[in-house]
C-alpha cells in the first residue's frame, strides 16, 4: 500500500519567493537523507509549517529547504517536490534530491516513518532509472544528521522488521528480485561501469548476509564491492567466472 502523500497545496504552503529551478537529470546522483536535529520535535504538519517559517523567515531562504518530508506517522509532504534542486544539503543542492523525517533521528524511529522512507527512495530511484546513490547528511557534510539510529538503519540497507515469517509476502520479494535481475540482465554491475542503484545495493546486502564485505551498503559498486564479488566468484569458480562483474550467472548463485 502507497503511503499518504501530501501536496505542497493540501498542507497550503507559502509561494517561494522564486520560481524552484528544475534538477537536469544527467546531473542527478544521489538521495541524501536529513532529521530534525531536535528532541520533541513538533509533530505532522506543525512541523513542516515550523520548517518553511525557520527557512524563509529565519534563514531568508527560497522556500522550505528539502524536496520532501516524512513524519513519525509515515505521512509524506511534498517540500520543494520532485526533480527540483532544494536547499538541504551544501553542494550538492543541484545534484541530489533530499529528504527530511521531521522527528529526532538519534533514537528508534516508528516503522511507520522507515517505510514510508523507504516506499519515498524507491519512488525517486525509479524517477532516475535507479542510478542514484544513497547517503546520510554526514556523508557529503559537515553534520551528525540524520542521527545515529537513522544512519544506521540506512548503512544496514534499509532493513524492514519481520515479526511474522508467515505473513511475509514472498510473491512480492520474489518479483521484486526478478525486477533487478532484469536491470542486471540489461546491463551487467561493475566497478568499470561505476553501476549505481537499487540493484547494486541488493548485490551488497547479500553479500554481506553472505559474509563477503562490500564496504557500505550506499548502491555504489565501488573497490570493496568488486573485492567482494570476486571472493564470491572463487568460492563457485567451477561455474561462475571469476572477474569481479555481476552479471546474469553470478545474480543466480548469490540470489539461490
Amino acid at each position: 500500500m502507497s503511503p499518504t502523500i501530501i501536496s505542497r497545496a493540501g498542507w497550503d504552503a507559502r509561494p517561494p519567493k522564486r520560481r524552484f529551478t528544475p534538477l537536469k537529470k544527467w546531473r542527478v546522483q544521489g538521495i541524501v537523507l536529513h532529521h530534525s536535529g531536535v528532541k520533541n520535535a513538533p509533530k505532522g504538519v506543525t512541523a513542516v509549517k515550523a520548517y518553511e517559517r525557520f527557512h524563509m523567515d529565519s534563514r531568508g531562504w527560497n522556500a522550505i529547504a528539502y524536496n520532501w518530508l516524512v513524519d513519525e506517522e509515515g505521512v509524506i509532504y511534498a517540500g520543494r517536490g520532485p526533480s527540483v534542486v532544494s536547499g538541504a544539503t551544501k553542494g550538492w543542492n543541484s545534484r541530489t534530491e533530499s529528504i527530511c523525517f521531521t522527528g529526532w533521528g538519534d533514537v528508534k524511529v516508528p516503522e511507520a516513518a522507515l517505510k514510508s522512507i523507504k516506499w519515498l527512495i524507491a519512488d525517486i530511484q525509479h524517477r532516475y532509472d535507479n542510478k542514484l546513490w544513497v547517503k546520510g547528511h554526514r556523508d557529503v557534510g559537515n553534520s551528525t544528521c540524520p542521527g545515529n539510529w537513522l544512519y544506521d538503519w540506512l548503512k544496514s540497507g534499509m532493513p524492514e522488521r519481520v515479526e511474522d515469517p508467515v505473513n511475509v509476502d514472498w510473491d512480492g520479494v520474489s518479483a521484486h528480485l526478478e525486477g533487478l535481475k532484469n536491470i542486471v540482465l540489461a546491463s551487467p554491475l561493475s566497478k568499470r561501469k561505476r553501476s549505481r542503484g537499487e540493484a547494486v545495493r541488493a548485490v551488497q546486502q547479500r553479500l554481506k548476509d553472505l559474509g563477503f564485505e562490500p564496504g557500505g551498503i550506499d548502491g555504489i559498486y565501488g573497490y570493496n564491492t568488486k573485492r567482494a564479488v570476486k571472493m564470491f566468484q572463487v568460492r563457485y569458480a567451477s561455474f561462475l567466472k571469476v572477474d569481479g562483474v555481476v552479471g546474469g550467472n553470478t545474480w543466480d548463485v548469490l540470489f539461490s
